[in-house]
């Protein structure tokens, strides 16, 4: 008597045991070359961002090229638009579209004037990779170095890079470890409430630091 169609011999349970073993063991693996990707191409971000900061603070420019090369460095390499969501905070979700748009574009001049002025701390410095890990989470790759800056002790620091917006950018910095996006966002919560909670004002506020 043949066997009917609902009936499995001993034969295709090993079978069927055995394709799905293999594409499971199969997922892994592309799973794992996925991750292990994007660990290199963190630490690769990493590295070129560093080597462009300490190419551009050799450079002599004026203070408004230091900021204008940093503006063009966050747009490269940094999600400015998830950290400006972040540190926008409750504020972010009461914005319109519109205000959005516009805040995203004077944070990121906010910070290129903020912290273009510290180019030159790059002088003479080398960055170390110490070690990289995947969180498996939105958060990203943990790419954690040591900046080495002559007659003093390293620095320690981790470099949060995050594909949230479909591509891998940098979201945070933490240097010994002090978070700059939890600075930030403490520092937009307090200007925020300075004006009331209007994201208007925060805007020009910022727009012309």
């Amino acid at each position: 008597m043949n066997p009917t169609p609902n009936q499995l011999t001993p034969v295709r349970i090993l079978l069927k045991v055995f394709f799905v073993s293999f594409f499971v063991l199969l997922n892994l693996f592309s799973l794992q070359k996925l991750y292990a990707d994007r660990v290199v191409s963190s630490q690769q971000l990493v590295e070129n961002l560093y080597s462009e900061l300490v190419a551009t603070s050799l450079k002599e420019l004026t203070t408004d090229q230091q900021q204008g090369e940093l503006k063009k460095l966050f747009q490269k390499y940094v999600d400015v638009a998830i950290i400006a969501r972040a540190v926008l905070g409750k504020g972010w979700r009461a914005a319109n579209s519109d205000q959005r748009k516009r805040f995203i574009y004077a944070f990121e001049t906010y910070v290129s004037n903020k912290y273009g002025r510290q180019f030159s701390e790059f002088k003479g410095t080398k960055l170390e990779i110490v070690k990289s890990r995947d969180t498996l989470t939105k958060a990203g790759v943990l790419v954690s170095t040591e900046v080495v800056v002559p007659g003093n002790t390293p620095l320690k620091v981790v470099w949060q890079v995050s594909d949230g917006s479909g591509s891998l950018k940098l979201v945070d910095l933490r240097v010994e470890g002090i978070s700059m996006l939890s600075t930030e966002r403490q520092e937009f919560r307090s200007k925020l409430k300075k004006f009331n909670g209007s994201i208007d004002d925060l805007i020009i506020a910022i727009s012309y630091k």
